[in-house]
């Protein structure tokens, strides 16, 4: 091994980074695991060539592939994390711009929605302004149609009492006519009870005249049998 410069561009060449998923994990990851586990750090520092260097000089390389494994993983990992940084510092710059541009849609929408209220509240009021209008229309045309409809209940019973007054006048017409004929009708019983009682009369005299009459006939023939008997 060479100078210091020589030493430290040689296994400069010689690092292998690997697992860049924990390379690039945001959470802290200490060096030692970094270094072992994103480098090739163990295997440089057992090859054979180093295991073959007297002993001052295998510590002074294997310090420097130390460092070099450190160093190198470190380095990627702060690029990476700036990268990150940067990014989400883009990212929350763009967010600030699309929430400054949304929060002026907002006031703008607000104020349009606003105005919109407004003029909601006037036409809600227009429309309670109407129904309350349409409700004294409907009852006046409910009052109107009543006053139809009683007229004409009117109208038809005006009709049915004029019918009943002329009927009446029509019975009394013929209740007059009908007076004559029932009392004739019952001069003509009276008549005929009369001479009903003047019949059975006649013929309970007529069968009294003849009992009295076979009476006088037997009497008669009592006195011939006596005449004859003398």
């Amino acid at each position: 091994m060479g100078d210091s410069k020589e030493l430290f561009d040689y296994w400069h060449d010689q690092v292998k980074l690997n697992n860049l998923d924990l390379i690039s994990n945001p959470s802290h990851v200490p060096t030692q695991t970094l270094r072992h586990d994103c480098t090739n750090y163990d295997v440089l520092r057992h090859r054979q060539d180093v295991k073959q260097l007297e002993e001052s000089d295998r510590s002074r390389v294997i310090a420097v592939i130390k460092y070099e494994c450190t160093a190198q993983v470190l380095q990627r990992r702060a690029g990476i994390l700036k990268d990150r940084v940067t990014e989400i510092q883009q990212v929350h710059a763009e967010t600030e711009k699309q929430y400054s541009t949304l929060m002026r849609l907002i006031k703008a929408l607000q104020n349009q929605l606003f105005g919109r209220e407004k003029e909601i509240k006037k036409l809600q009021s227009r429309i309670s302004t109407l129904e309350i209008e349409n409700e004294s229309l409907r009852i006046e045309v409910e009052k109107a149609k009543a006053h139809s409809e009683v007229l004409q209940e009117l109208e038809v019973l005006q009709k049915k009492y004029k019918k009943i007054e002329t009927r009446k006048k029509e019975l009394a017409k013929n209740n007059q006519s009908l007076g004559g004929r029932v009392a004739h009708t019952k001069r003509f019983r009276r008549e005929r009870d009369e001479a009903r009682e003047l019949v059975k009369e006649l013929r309970s005299q007529l069968d009294a005249a003849h009992q009295e009459n076979q009476l006088l006939q037997k009497e008669n023939e009592a006195l011939r049998g006596k005449l004859d008997a003398a």
